[in-house]
């Protein structure tokens, strides 16, 4: 056996180690395909943007979300607060440059709101976007 093919062999352990635990280190976790619910509360709201099946149409990918949420305000003009939770419920869209797209699912709350909602946008396709019961858009 060559002096280079023996230091190959003690070496590949160390290096894929090193890979592994590096990349695991420094890289945030990914967040989950599927949406979880959030906090369940005994009068959840529906209807437009609580619902896969009538979510709201942004468009403009991220950035047309995050515009949205933005503009985004409690019924008394409260500021919201908003997590990303996951994407769900792929579907059909001339929108997304793949043919396809997933909704992405956000976690929403204001000052006064009893619990945080769960609102579902399309981020691929914009169809006049407003605001979902118990909001406002400024």
């Amino acid at each position: 056996m060559t002096t280079s093919r023996l230091v190959m062999l003690l070496l590949m352990p160390v290096l894929a180690t090193g890979c592994a635990s590096t990349a695991s280190a420094t890289r945030p976790a990914e967040p989950a395909t599927e949406a979880a619910a959030p906090e369940a509360t005994s009068r959840a709201p529906s209807g437009y943007g609580y619902s896969e099946d009538d979510p709201i149409h942004v468009g403009g990918g991220v950035d047309g979300e995050h515009e949205y949420l933005q503009h985004l305000r409690g019924p008394q003009g409260q500021k919201v607060r908003y997590e990303r939770r996951g994407s769900c419920c792929a579907f059909e869209s001339e929108g997304s440059p793949f043919g396809a797209g997933m909704l992405d699912v956000y976690i929403v709350s204001y000052e006064g709101l009893e619990a945080p909602v769960m609102l579902y946008l399309n981020m691929y396709d914009r169809k006049d976007p407003r605001a979902p019961e118990g909001f406002r858009l400024d």
